[in-house]
């Protein structure tokens, strides 16, 4: 639990430390309760991943079962649940702020599939490189190619960056297409600390390939949400690229 604490601690200083930066340059303002409001978001969700329950008929459903399959589904209905916390009392704010729509904005479907294609390539191409084998085990296949996306598009790119975008509201700009907002560069941030940065028995333990990878598929998963107006095209992009990753 300690550790835990340490972690987050970890992954939200720079986060912080970059929004305090954009007041004191008067590049953003800066809302301190949507703030507080993300870092309790991503505590409840990191609670429902480690801490949460095992759901009856998950566990054991594969033999030497090696993913954390309850924790994961607690944390989407709790993403769901906080989403909808936080949009209902709302009088301006509706799911598709959140991403939670299957509708895509006009002439983003092909461009982003492009990205799309380039993201497995991208893995493929890395895999292809350091050579560290397949795994092709029934669980592997079936977790990467669903679970990952759905969880981590629904905080990630669907809560967090809506929060944090209301935390810190400045100017945005556009980026193929794409308005990229404050709110979006701190998430993609936390998403690549996230990846890469852990203490465990009280020790920081650092993966700074992992942080640079994570940076730029985090930062091409963005874009798309942004591009398209919708986590749809971002799950499908993340299982997919998950999903390769497993055969080479």
């Amino acid at each position: 639990m300690q550790d835990m604490i340490w972690t987050m601690a970890i992954w939200w200083t720079p986060v912080v430390a970059l929004a305090l930066l954009l007041v004191i340059t008067k590049k953003a303002v800066v809302s301190p309760v949507w703030l507080v409001v993300s870092i309790g978001i991503y505590a409840v969700y990191t609670g429902a991943i480690f801490f949460g329950i095992d759901l009856p008929g998950i566990s054991g459903m594969f033999e030497d079962q090696k993913y954390n399959w309850s924790g994961k589904i607690l944390a989407i209905v709790a993403s769901l649940i906080m989403i909808a916390a936080v949009i209902v009392p709302s009088k301006r704010l509706n799911l598709a702020d959140a991403g939670l729509t299957l509708k895509q904005e006009q002439g983003s479907v092909i461009p982003s599939l492009i990205v799309v294609a380039g993201m497995v390539a991208f893995i493929v191409g890395l895999q292809l490189l350091v050579n560290d084998g397949t795994n092709l085990d029934a669980e592997t296949l079936i977790y990467q190619a669903t679970i990952p996306g759905m969880d981590e598009e629904l905080m990630f790119r669907g809560l967090l960056l809506l929060t944090l975008s209301l935390a810190v509201s400045g100017r945005a700009w556009d980026l193929m297409g794409a308005t990229i907002p404050w709110g979006a560069v701190l998430a993609t941030l936390f998403f690549a600390l996230g990846h890469s940065i852990f203490v465990q028995n009280a020790v920081v333990q650092a993966d700074w390939v992992a942080l640079v990878i994570t940076g730029i598929l985090g930062g091409a998963l963005m874009w798309i949400r942004l591009r398209t107006g919708s986590i749809l095209l971002p799950i499908i992009a993340h299982n997919a690229t998950n999903l390769a990753n497993q055969f080479f």
